[in-house]
């Protein structure tokens, strides 16, 4: 059987760098989560586990070009500090050290990080701080929330609110349903919203969306630098753009300290 090893960590450093030496390693992937409340339905791992799914998929379709670190499960989750179990971390220390794992990877010698991000609270702050990346770290860095890379019309056709992500309502509700349905306490589900979320909605969500992510790695081996834009999805229409969610500012001042 074909060795199927994507996670950086379950090689020898010997594998890993005869890897490197052999020119097989084009790219990693950093998953970025929190552990935070997500109603009383979900798992406070949400966010973490869905990054990590599309993570390990996309890495699997394109092994044994691209592994995976490991996943970073606290985050940016202030605004949710008033449910006792959420974690949290400033905004500095959580870029830095997204920002430090990146910068390991790349003193191996792989050049091109994705940075996938599976947090609202994340989008504005990682967006923000990707220049700062790409100039100590070269162009090779990449973010994108996963998203992010749906199109509208895949959002509007799948998810019946209308709403993506939407915290812990149908479309995180559906997605967690087919890709780690023990994670769902159905009894529990009290939103509306989540009511509305069914296993083949969010098996048809996993289905677009692996894909995405495997053609953008492929760019980035292929040495294109893509920028992708922060994209939340509404009854309204969509939303574009870093300033469209401010979730958590960027940096203050007592985080450069």
């Amino acid at each position: 059987m074909r060795d199927q090893r994507i996670l950086i960590g379950d090689f020898t450093r010997r594998e890993f760098r005869e890897m490197l030496q052999a020119g097989t390693l084009k790219a990693a992937i950093v998953p970025t989560g929190t552990t935070e409340q997500h109603l009383e339905h979900l798992e406070m791992c949400h966010d973490s586990a869905s990054a990590t799914l599309v993570a390990h998929r996309a890495a699997t379709a394109l092994h044994p070009a691209v592994v995976v670190a490991p996943t970073v499960q606290v985050g940016v989750s202030e605004h949710h500090m008033m449910h006792p179990g959420t974690l949290t971390t400033r905004v500095g220390t959580f870029l830095d050290y997204v920002f430090d794992i990146c910068e390991s990877i790349t003193r191996a010698g792989i050049e091109r990080v994705l940075i996938l991000n599976g947090h609202g609270g994340h989008m504005h702050p990682l967006r923000k701080e990707l220049t700062r990346y790409r100039q100590l770290l070269g162009p090779g860095i990449v973010y994108a929330t996963y998203w992010d890379l749906y199109s509208d019309d895949e959002v509007y056709s799948l998810v019946r609110s209308k709403r993506v992500p939407g915290h812990a309502n149908e479309f995180e509700t559906a997605f967690a349903l087919a890709g780690f349905p023990e994670r769902v306490h159905e009894e529990a589900i009290e939103d509306e919203g989540a009511g509305l979320a069914t296993r083949e909605q969010g098996e048809r969500a996993i289905e677009i969306v692996v894909p995405h992510v495997e053609r953008l790695l492929r760019r980035m081996i292929a040495g294109e630098s893509p920028t992708v834009e922060p994209r939340s999805f509404r009854p309204e229409g969509t939303l574009v753009g870093a300033e469209s969610f401010p979730y958590q500012a960027g940096r203050t001042e007592s985080d450069r300290c």
